[in-house]
């Protein structure tokens, strides 16, 4: 193994899983915009962290969390990082009459809580009495930690189990039956807060609200909403737009929104995003290493891999490592920008078809319309005003545009594909909502009006935008085929609307369309991780559904896998089931 190779490792961990406690804050860098973040969420209240996948989303929640488990001691402050990885494997699992992620969830947060009790010290050690002793009748913290470990694995197993019985007899009633009350949770958390004279509790929950089945993401946020007020504070990372928040929880009055969109157009926009990314390569690369060294000689190129990442850190990371395997060069970069959309962002949101099958209409048409006619309008418009300099990535529509189009640039959002720049005045004094196109596309589109990336967008300006309006003929075209192929009550026929559980006309219920064994059976060469590694791998776990049954111990048997790549190849196949 050469040591070009060996350096990339930390390129290559681009997801916050990736990497070990101790990494995070020696790599974790803080703008402006990400330290305000973070100072919010080390605060009271509930807070919605929400962004597309590789925005930076985790890598804020465990920094927020690292920095309150350091000044514990003077604040008092308690911060209890819980993630709901793989819940998807919970899909429809019931432990009798109880929806087994319910108990999932909350046995995750009782162990979340247990775990951090013991980092701090405040358990675990001679003479200190285990908080949940009352409950499970275990004297030592340890034999609680092995319990709820136990308990979590036997829940999982219970979505492949031939006899469910007998792993439910394993469980056991008593503690399915006190785990799946969230008023019990609350009170054993309050409890705690109590007995080691603890100021603030803050839940900061990753992935909860990733997973693609909307049933889950409603029982979650109903505990989100039970458990947060007086001492207990709570904050999820949730993705935009298609989260199924249910009909008791509402955004902005149950939690307030943190927009993870931190790219700005402009010269003082690209020049502080470039510091920022510089600043996350820099902690990366060995200083002493050629690679560190062959990078910032063509200061150009890494800054053209900044500014299409569209403020997307692992989108950077990705780009970086594609163009320094051909080369570096500037056309390693185009060839490299043109892989990562035909091979990771576009795919990505078309996969949304398997995953959200509900709107797979929405994702196809969608995307095609994007493709086919607003792009298209958008490159009419820049080469019409080549003569101000000004290029456009962005548009908009009224905020009175059919709910179906809506609908397919709300999951173009969630893909990334698209941003959601916020509200904007249009013509005939109206208001409507602005998207920016995603800079790595719009490129190989072939947008903008000059060859030059750095030129192109650099010309970039926030006010230049394509109007679209409601009344428009062509987008009519492509409303028409969603009505035509939405999906039909099997009752009487009537249009659904996509995750409808029953028909508004005859009542007949929907049947739920499952996911998850769709995607373990996927190959493993889907997981967004480096073809090298999906080529040491596939011989030995073929499938995405291998890697998730398997263990890290068992990957690193395998010539080249050690502890790093083992963790980056668990994740992005755990990820890839959740969201």
């Amino acid at each position: 193994m050469t040591n070009a190779i060996q350096d990339t490792d930390l390129l290559q961990a681009a997801r916050c899983e990736d990497l070990i406690y101790d990494q995070i804050e020696d790599l974790t860098v803080l703008g402006e915009f990400e330290r305000k973040t973070v100072d919010t969420l080390k605060q009271s209240g509930a807070h919605l962290l929400m962004g597309a996948r590789g925005v930076g989303k985790s890598m804020l929640l465990k920094q927020a969390e690292i920095e309150l488990d350091n000044d514990f001691h003077n604040s008092r402050k308690i911060a209890v990082y819980v993630t709901f990885k793989t819940s998807t494997l919970l899909e429809g699992v019931k432990a009798e009459e109880r929806d087994a992620f319910q108990v999932w969830v909350g046995a995750k947060i009782l162990q979340a809580l247990h775990d951090k009790l013991t980092l701090l010290n405040l358990i675990g050690h001679e003479g200190s009495t285990d908080p949940y002793y009352r409950i499970f009748g275990i004297e030592s913290a340890l034999g609680t930690k092995t319990m709820l470990q136990e308990k979590i694995h036997q829940l999982q197993k219970l979505s492949v189990a031939v006899d469910k019985e007998k792993v439910i007899s394993a469980i056991g009633d008593n503690f399915l039956d006190r785990v799946n009350d969230v008023s019990f949770i609350n009170e054993i958390i309050r409890d705690v807060i109590g007995e080691f004279n603890i100021e603030k509790l803050i839940f900061l929950f990753d992935e909860a609200a990733h997973t693609f089945i909307p049933s889950q993401q409603e029982i979650f946020f109903e505990i989100f909403k039970l458990l947060h007020g007086g001492p207990i504070a709570v904050k999820a990372a949730v993705y935009p737009s298609v989260t199924s928040y249910g009909r008791n929880f509402e955004v902005g009055h149950d939690a307030i929104v943190l927009p993870m969109d931190r790219y700005e157009t402009g010269e003082i926009g690209r020049r502080n995003n470039r510091k920022l990314f510089r600043e996350l390569l820099d902690k990366r690369l060995p200083h002493q290493s050629q690679l560190r060294k062959k990078i910032y000689q063509k200061g150009e190129i890494l800054d053209n891999c900044i500014d299409l990442s569209t403020g997307n850190p692992r989108a950077f990371l990705h780009l970086l490592v594609r163009t320094l395997d051909k080369g570096f060069t500037d056309r390693a970069l185009l060839l490299s920008t043109q892989e990562f959309v035909d091979q990771e962002l576009l795919p990505y949101h078309n996969s949304l078809t398997v995953r959200l099958p509900k709107y797979s209409n929405h994702i196809k048409i969608g995307i095609d319309l994007l493709r086919s006619y607003i792009i298209q309008e958008i490159r009419e418009k820049n080469l019409r005003e080549r003569k101000n300099k000004y290029q456009s990535a962005f548009f908009t529509f009224p905020r009175d545009i059919s709910p179906n189009l809506k609908l397919a640039l709300d999951i173009l959002c969630y893909s990334g594909v698209l941003t959601n720049k916020g509200t904007i005045k249009i013509a005939d004094r109206k208001t409507g909502q602005r998207y920016m196109v995603h800079l790595a596309l719009l490129t190989t589109e072939k947008v903008f009006t000059s060859s030059n990336i750095n030129e192109s967008l650099g010309s970039i300006s926030l006010t230049d935008y394509r109007e679209f309006n409601s009344n428009d003929s062509i987008i009519d075209n492509y409303l028409l085929q969603l009505k035509e192929l939405s999906e039909k009550c099997s009752g009487c026929n009537r249009d659904l609307p996509p995750n409808a559980k029953f028909c508004s006309e005859c009542g007949k219920k929907v049947e739920p369309t499952s996911i998850i064994s769709s995607l373990l059976e996927e190959p493993v060469f889907k997981l967004p991780i480096a073809n090298f590694l999906c080529t040491l791998v596939r011989p030995y776990y073929p499938r995405v559904g291998d890697i998730i049954q398997a263990s890290r111990e068992e990957l690193m048997t395998i010539k080249w896998i050690k502890d790093v790549r083992s963790r980056i190849i668990k994740n992005a196949a755990d990820e890839f089931v959740s969201g």
